[in-house]
C-alpha cells in the first residue's frame, strides 16, 4: 500500500476532504478503486451545488427567495428518501438545507455576478511536490477585494482548516493575490465560518499542506488522523482492515 500511495502526485481538494475525513476511506476510494455507495451527505451536498451555481448565473434582476425555492425543489426531487436513515430524517434535512440556503442566498440578491463559479483549476505547488486540483465555488473579485465562498451541508473543525488553508495557498501560487477572506456557510447549522488569510497564515498553510502530504504517503500514520467516531456512516466499513494495518495497536484520535 505504501508504494501506491508514495506515487501519488496529483490531488485533488475532494481527495485532501476524505484523507481528512478518514485515510482509510480515502485508500479505499481512491487508491483500490472500490465503488462508492451512495450516501445521502454526498447526494445533498450535489444538490446545493446545482441550487448555489444555478441561482449566481440568474441576471440580478430575476433572483429572488422564490427563485431559491424552486431551485431546490427541482434539484431535490432527484434524492429518493430511501438512503436516509429514516423518514424523519430525510423531511429534517429538507427542511434544514431549504431555510439556510434561502437565508444565505437572498443575502446575494444584489451582489454582482461571480468572476468565478465552480471553476476548477490544477496547479504544480512547488512546496508540496504536487499536482493539485481545486475547484472554486464562488469568487467576488475587484481593485480592492477577493472573497471566495463556499456552501457546504457540514464541516468539522479540520475540514474547514483543510479548506482554508487550500484556498489561501491556491490563489497565492496561482493568481498571486490572496482573499481579502473565505467564506463557509455549512447549511445543516446556518453557520457562517470567515477567515481572513494573511501572508503569515500563508506559510502556515504550506507547512499544514507538506504535514498532509507527509502522512498521505505514510500509511504507517493513517491512525494519527483516523476519527472512530466515523466508521458508523462509512460505505466501507465492512471491508475495513485499519486494525490489521495498525498492529492491533492502541490509536489515537483526534476529538
Amino acid at each position: 500500500m505504501k508504494s501506491q500511495l508514495n506515487e501519488m502526485k496529483y490531488f485533488t481538494e475532494e481527495n485532501l476532504r476524505e484523507f481528512i475525513t478518514c485515510p482509510y476511506k480515502f485508500y479505499y476510494e481512491y487508491i483500490e478503486k472500490k465503488k462508492r455507495p451512495k450516501d445521502w451527505r454526498h447526494m445533498v451536498q450535489q444538490v446545493v451545488n446545482h441550487v448555489v451555481f444555478s441561482y449566481f448565473r440568474l441576471p440580478i434582476e430575476q433572483r429572488s427567495a422564490t427563485k431559491i425555492l424552486s431551485l431546490v425543489e427541482r434539484y431535490w426531487s432527484n434524492i429518493s428518501p430511501q438512503i436516509f436513515e429514516s423518514r424523519i430524517q430525510y423531511y429534517t434535512m429538507t427542511a434544514k438545507i431549504t431555510d439556510y440556503l434561502m437565508q444565505n442566498l437572498t443575502a446575494e440578491t444584489d451582489s454582482a455576478p461571480p468572476l468565478f463559479l465552480f471553476e476548477k483549476f490544477t496547479s504544480t505547488i512547488q512546496e508540496l511536490d504536487m499536482d493539485l486540483s481545486l475547484t472554486i465555488d464562488v469568487a467576488e473579485w475587484s481593485n480592492s477585494s477577493f472573497v471566495v465562498k463556499k456552501y457546504l451541508v457540514d464541516a468539522e473543525k479540520d475540514m474547514l482548516m483543510l479548506y482554508n488553508y487550500l484556498i489561501a495557498v491556491f490563489s497565492k501560487k496561482v493568481f498571486n493575490k490572496i482573499p481579502s477572506r473565505i467564506e463557509v456557510t455549512t447549511l445543516l447549522d446556518g453557520r457562517k465560518h470567515t477567515y481572513f488569510p494573511t501572508p503569515e497564515r500563508i506559510d502556515e498553510g504550506i507547512r499544514y499542506l507538506q504535514l498532509m502530504n507527509h502522512l498521505l504517503g505514510n500509511s504507517s500514520r493513517f491512525n494519527e488522523v483516523y476519527n472512530e467516531k466515523n466508521c458508523e456512516s462509512c460505505p466501507f466499513e465492512h471491508v475495513c482492515e485499519r486494525d490489521a494495518r495498525n498492529g492491533n495497536e492502541s490509536t489515537t484520535y483526534y476529538s
